[in-house]
């Protein structure tokens, strides 16, 4: 499948002459300029991030750009989802263009109350955002590839229980 177009292109790394001090800028400024100097918003909610600053930039961009490592309990940068940082607004502007899933997961950890996530999947781009749903807003949790077999089938099932859910039982008016 072609890009749509209403994506923008990926920046490539490659682009930046090894320069990552640059490339992480140009990273920080798209994520400022489509989350921090405006806000998007899905089905009429606000998306929000987390502002909390977190070695010196907010936890919502570290969320965008860098994968959890469960072996060193850190966050590592993650170039791919770096690279593919224009993406998640126009997502989110999109939700009902034919080349995206949408659909709604509920989440419920120990100590905490149900969280109803809102996925949004480009599963031709390998590429997926997340959103937690509140009664005024929406809030970026998180945007990755979903580049790993497993993780895309786990996603396609979880995506295909929820779309028939949705479809009324045969023989039903």
């Amino acid at each position: 499948m072609t890009q749509p177009s209403w994506l923008p292109d990926a920046l490539r790394y490659s682009d930046f002459d090894g320069d990552w001090e640059k490339f992480l800028a140009t990273v920080y400024q798209i994520f400022e300029r489509d989350f921090k100097q405006s806000r998007p918003s899905y089905e009429g909610r606000t998306v929000v991030y987390d502002a909390r600053i977190e070695d010196g930039k907010e936890a919502g961009f570290w969320h965008m750009t860098c994968r959890y490592e469960p072996r060193t309990r850190a966050r590592e940068m993650d170039l791919r989802r770096c690279e593919r940082i224009p993406w998640p607004r126009p997502m989110i502007e999109h939700p009902t263009d034919k080349s995206l899933s949408v659909w709604k997961s509920e989440r419920k950890k120990p100590s905490r109350p149900r969280q109803t996530r809102v996925l949004i999947w480009l599963e031709n781009l390998d590429y997926v955002v997340v959103l937690a749903e509140r009664p005024r807003a929406m809030i970026l949790v998180t945007a990755y590839c979903t580049d790993i077999k497993s993780h895309k089938e786990k996603l396609r099932k979880e995506r295909d229980e929820y779309y028939k859910m949705q479809k009324p039982p045969d023989g039903a008016t």
